[in-house]
């Protein structure tokens, strides 16, 4: 059976912090704290006590923001905060205004996500990351975990597409410390539908593209050396 790409969670240092261009709730410190808390039971395999963490920070969120004229965003940098803002004022998002919270609120949805996966509760990850999109629509990382979960369901399409724009949202909003390891991300995923899609050729240029990026890639020069052997077999 060939390596299906394995469920990780890359939350590099405070990933979830507070968007320098936000202005600090008291909700925030709490929040960055319960997360703290719920991402550690999560890392140590404890994944049903760290899901209790993670409602709580969304129950902060949403006793406070429930204008149902407002478009919420949560968002973990400038950029991203700058670009929800003009979203808002072009009217795109059909509301009557927009405010940008820290990026507490999306990652909170995306841990919890993340820790029912664990537990193997499929369905009701995809309703967190999807909250999660909702919220922060162009932060790769959560776009990635969605393909992810797409993948499970192998449902291709909506998984080729979800890795797309995450790709996209790598390129223009994810901060530099973390834009490759979102990049190489999507593109592995990418990669994954295309061999379902049989599409080797499409996937091989995927793989390729992460070891450009980063040659000690294991993942990618696993599945590279799956979708070269799948075409030797084709000849």
């Amino acid at each position: 059976m060939r390596f299906l790409v394995a469920l990780l969670v890359v939350v590099c240092g405070a990933a979830w912090a507070q968007a320098p261009s936000t202005t600090p709730t008291p909700e925030d410190a709490k929040a960055s704290q319960l997360l703290t808390e719920g991402l550690q039971l999560a890392r140590a395999k404890r994944p049903a006590e760290a899901v209790p963490y993670f409602d709580q920070v969304i129950a902060l969120y949403e006793s406070r923001l429930k204008d149902k004229n407002v478009r919420y965003y949560s968002a973990r940098s400038p950029a991203e905060t700058l670009f929800y803002a003009l979203e808002s004022a072009t009217g795109a998002n059909n509301k009557t205004g927009a405010v940008v919270v820290s990026a507490n609120w999306s990652y909170a949805h995306y841990l919890k996500g993340y820790a029912l996966l664990d537990l193997g509760r499929v369905v009701e990850a995809k309703t967190q990351l999807q909250r999660a999109v909702a919220l922060a629509p162009r932060n790769a990382q959560i776009l990635g975990e969605l393909g992810h979960v797409h993948q499970l369901e192998k449902n291709w399409p909506a998984a080729l597409e979800t890795f797309q724009r995450a790709e996209s949202a790598a390129e223009e909003f994810s901060p530099e410390q973390v834009r490759n390891a979102e990049l190489a991300r999507a593109w592995r995923g990418m990669g994954y539908v295309l061999v379902e899609l049989g599409r080797l050729d499409e996937a091989e240029a995927m793989y390729r593209k992460c070891l450009a990026l980063d040659r000690n890639d294991a993942m990618a020069q696993r599945e590279l050396t799956y979708v070269l052997s799948q075409k030797a077999k084709a000849k």
